[in-house]
């Protein structure tokens, strides 16, 4: 990877792609990665700048010019909070690649990077699209400085609808849903899955792939196993890596679980296990705004089970194209495992009626044709405020929500609210 870019060499529209985030590959990851293959395709020459070897590699054997950097938020939540070192470090790096690269535009990956690319986009006057993956909470869309964005975009209405009335009234804001690229989900050599857990014919097979984290509740799938174990064949492959692995461990440990269920390790071949022979795919978080591993197992012709949370039932429609059933809610789970067992034709439903649906609605072609538009309309007219109308909305921004509290609660409360504001914590609307 290369510093900078080569004089020499011929300049499309360059287009800076910023990404905080840790050093995986998974949903926003993912998206970023369909989005930088585009961007090149696209005549467009994307650079990417983000913190994450794992990424960098991936973008660097697309052949995409990659940045790599130690990146700090001040005042978030994130480790450090209060490296104003860095962070100044980062102000200026920023305004050299903008300068070396000729970008014509920013597109932050996710909310992060806002803080320090705002106040250099303003300086150079270089448009910027911001491009949520995650629900922000009040206090974190201030803290990044999201309303110095030219045009926000969210991956689902689930991510926008928690604005305020009015918050971004002078941005642009959209939701460009995610596209699923066949060739990372289907695969002329699948893994045996059934053969891994030992299964028969006879077993129902659940799949689930993705990460082992509290808000997907996969100890949900290990207690629903548990009912129906005794009235049928079932068996689950549990694919990924997370701080709960360890719990789920002991769990099967404490239902005597170990002929049921198998976890396997995290693999960088999606496709092999998507395209496997297992029988349905089950996911049911708690929170979710998009569900990319839904819509790819889909298009591998998987039934799906899923939560009816908000941002999933902007994809799925309940008994047409998955079955959805409320999160932390064990005997709806399992009624719907049994429907999926004992009627071969719903399964046979759900999952032709799923990969229609998503090849058509949710393609990375479509995705990128929106995209496209975006940065076409940014490119073409102008950033909307100065450094300095940017500091005053965004101080107004604070002041009014700040203010406004105070005028409705006693002055202790109203203090109280204060430091709420600016305590941090990880997590997100």
């Amino acid at each position: 990877m290369s510093e900078y870019i080569s004089q020499d060499k011929v300049l499309k529209t360059q287009i800076l792609y910023v990404h905080y985030g840790e050093n995986w590959i998974r949903g926003s990851e993912v998206v970023l990665l369909d989005l930088l293959k585009s961007a090149k395709e696209n005549n467009y020459t994307p650079v990417l700048w983000c913190n994450s070897d794992v990424l960098a590699k991936e973008a660097t054997d697309l052949g995409v010019e990659v940045i790599k950097d130690n990146f700090v938020c001040l005042g978030y939540w994130t480790l450090p909070r209060w490296n104003f070192l860095q962070f100044f470090k980062l102000l200026l790096k920023a305004k050299k690649i903008i300068k070396m690269y000729k970008i014509s535009l920013v597109h932050c990956n996710n909310g992060a990077p806002c803080q320090w690319m705002v106040p250099i986009c303003k300086f150079s006057g270089t448009p910027l699209l911001l491009h949520l993956h995650a629900r922000y909470m009040y206090r974190d869309r201030l803290t990044l400085l999201f309303h110095g964005a030219d045009s926000i975009i969210g991956v689902s209405q689930s991510v926008t609808k928690i604005f305020k009335h009015n918050e971004f009234s002078n941005q642009q804001v959209d939701v460009i849903y995610n596209g699923v690229d066949p060739k990372r989900v289907l695969c002329p050599t699948p893994r045996n899955i059934r053969a891994e857990l030992s299964a028969t014919k006879a077993d129902f097979v659940i799949l689930y792939m993705g990460s082992l984290i509290p808000r997907k509740l996969v100890h949900q799938l290990l207690y629903a196993v548990d009912k129906l174990k005794n009235d049928y064949q079932i068996k689950l492959a549990i694919v990924g890596s997370g701080g709960e692995k360890n719990k789920l461990t002991q769990l099967i440990d404490e239902l005597s679980l170990h002929s049921q269920i198998k976890l396997l390790s995290a693999s960088d071949n999606v496709a092999e296990i998507y395209s496997s022979n297992a029988d349905c795919f089950i996911s049911v978080p708690s929170e979710e705004v998009f569900g990319l591993t839904l819509a790819e197992a889909s298009i591998a012709k998987l039934p799906i089970i899923t939560s009816n949370i908000n941002g999933i039932d902007e994809i799925y429609t309940d008994n047409k194209n998955a079955l959805l059933v409320s999160p932390n809610n064990t005997n709806a789970l399992i009624n719907a495992i049994k429907s999926l067992i004992e009627k071969p034709l719903l399964r046979k439903k759900l999952a032709e009626n799923a990969q229609e649906h998503i090849v058509k609605n949710f393609s990375s072609d479509q995705q990128f044709m929106a995209f496209n538009l975006a940065y076409q309309t940014l490119l073409k007219g102008k950033t909307k405020h100065s450094v300095i109308t940017c500091i005053i909305l965004h101080i107004k921004i604070l002041l009014k929500a700040l203010l406004t509290k105070a005028l409705v609660t006693p002055f202790n409360r109203a203090y109280k609210h204060l430091i709420l504001k600016f305590s941090w914590r990880n997590s997100h609307d």
